[in-house]
């Protein structure tokens, strides 16, 4: 038996298993009459993965000033998908291109953010609209054709194409971005509290911050298999945002933030079978209805 086809096997059974219970949810009025789909399982799955972690490293995002740039990578996964279908990946998935290219682009810019001249958010604008124009350029030299749903399924997203091999994918890297990420998670708030007092602990925020970006990089590539590359953004910052409205300390922004991200990952996704709006749309509209009301309710509170 290839051991590769292993884990695909068990997340085959836990699909199944969903799609029977969510098929009886829907024939009972519980759900949209589409839960009795297989496909809407598999999407669940992703968004029940790739949501809470965004809610958590949504907080060290918006702690490090980093949302401008998470944007960055996830037009840096256009060249992602190029340079994967150049290396003779299916691209559909990619995974191997989209992986490195991110990471490297992430280190790169990094490195640029803390000993160039230019301010960090015109260096991230700078890469930005470089980033976007030479990945559309490369895929299409790539492919030697110009599918604009190629572009479409990078830039926009989908739960509902995830398949079984691409949740693995997604459970394994969320685990390594979440061990990451804590680990960094002290030397990274030192740094965004008191860059001197984190200057004079040595280098540490440095390679902290190069571990947090590689791994950020890695959860915005899989999750713009569920939102796309263009909400990346929103899915990070604004279960974070709304926590922050609350006026809670960190722990419980954390908590709030995950909260906050699983419910409009899941509410949106029920919009989305009910509606004719797109999945990753539905998601980030959910979650601006979360902030406002955290705002508006918040302000009172305080």
């Amino acid at each position: 038996m290839n051991p590769a086809a292993v884990p695909v096997g068990v997340v085959d059974d836990v699909v199944d298993a969903l799609s029977r219970a969510l098929a009886a949810l829907a024939a009972a009025g519980a759900l949209p009459p589409a839960f009795a789909h297989s496909f809407l399982a598999k999407a669940l799955l992703a968004v029940l993965v790739v949501t809470p972690l965004f809610g958590a490293l949504g907080v060290l995002v918006t702690a490090r000033r980093l949302a401008f740039f998470s944007t960055a990578l996830g037009q840096a996964a256009m060249a992602g998908v190029a340079v994967g279908v150049a290396l003779g990946e299916p691209v559909d998935a990619p995974w191997v291109g989209l992986l490195g290219t991110t990471g490297l682009c992430a280190v790169w810019l990094v490195v640029l953010r803390r000993h160039g001249r230019l301010p960090a958010d015109t260096l991230t604008g700078v890469f930005l609209a470089l980033s976007l124009a030479a990945g559309v350029a490369a895929l299409v030299v790539v492919t030697r054709r110009f599918n604009v749903h190629q572009l479409e399924a990078v830039l926009f997203g989908s739960p509902l194409t995830v398949r079984s091999a691409d949740l693995v994918v997604v459970a394994v890297v969320a685990v390594g971005v979440a061990v990451i990420a804590a680990g960094a998670a002290p030397a990274l708030l030192l740094d965004a509290l008191d860059p001197g007092l984190a200057a004079a602990a040595g280098r540490r925020a440095f390679f902290a911050e190069l571990a947090f970006v590689v791994a950020l990089a890695a959860a915005v590539v899989v999750a713009s298999r569920v939102v796309g590359a263009l909400l990346v953004e929103a899915l990070l910052v604004l279960p974070a945002a709304t926590a922050r409205a609350w006026g809670a300390g960190l722990g419980r922004n954390v908590v709030t933030a995950v909260v906050v991200a699983l419910a409009s990952g899941v509410l949106g996704l029920v919009v989305s079978a009910a509606t004719p709006v797109p999945a990753g749309a539905a998601m980030v509209l959910v979650g601006g209805v979360f902030f406002v009301g955290a705002v508006v309710l918040g302000g009172r509170g305080r």
